[in-house]
């Protein structure tokens, strides 16, 4: 009963994903669509890099797998992007989820929005730039 009231409490609070061995999206809860743009029917079965914004370099997604392959949790801010096209900024965390033989059995991705205090940043930054011109 508890497990359930913990899950409902990061399900509610968070932007969550799960995604088999290979990167194949298996469950995403309502935030995830909500912020995404897609519904759950377009993401279930597709490759998580369906939100892949094309500025992030491959390396960067190169050493995230190498990580949560060695079954270590990654952790870093991700550039995605939306069904239409927008950049989101996510603080992001991927938890390897191991079975009782110490394999992965699949990935959970736990996120939270940061794509306003990004975005306030770089006006801020531009402002100043601005300003010293």
């Amino acid at each position: 009963m508890k497990l359930r009231q913990y899950q409902r409490a990061i399900d509610e609070s968070n932007i969550v994903s799960k995604t088999d061995i290979n990167g194949v999206i298996t469950f995403v809860n309502d935030e995830f669509c909500k912020i995404s743009g897609y519904t759950k029917e377009e993401l279930i079965g597709s490759p998580h890099s369906i939100v892949r914004h094309p500025d992030v370099p491959a390396e960067y997604f190169k050493r995230l797998w190498e990580t949560i392959l060695n079954k270590k949790i990654h952790k870093g801010l991700i550039k995605n992007k939306t069904k239409d096209g927008k950049a989101i900024y996510l603080n992001t965390t991927i938890i390897p989820i191991l079975d009782d033989d110490n394999n992965i059995e699949e990935f959970v991705a736990i996120r939270h929005d940061v794509t306003e205090m990004i975005e306030l940043n770089e006006r801020l930054t531009r402002t100043q730039n601005d300003l010293k011109d």
